[in-house]
């Protein structure tokens, strides 16, 4: 869960960083379908 900082850090640069994965299935495929090892 991601949550907004309280306060500001001191030098005003944030240094969060985020991982984004995603991948191509194939037309029709259902939330079923989909499972963490794509």
């Amino acid at each position: 869960t991601m949550q907004g900082q309280r306060t500001a850090p001191p030098d005003m640069q944030c240094k969060d960083k985020f991982l984004v994965q995603s991948t191509v299935v194939p037309e029709g495929t259902t939330m079923d379908q989909i499972t963490s090892n794509m």
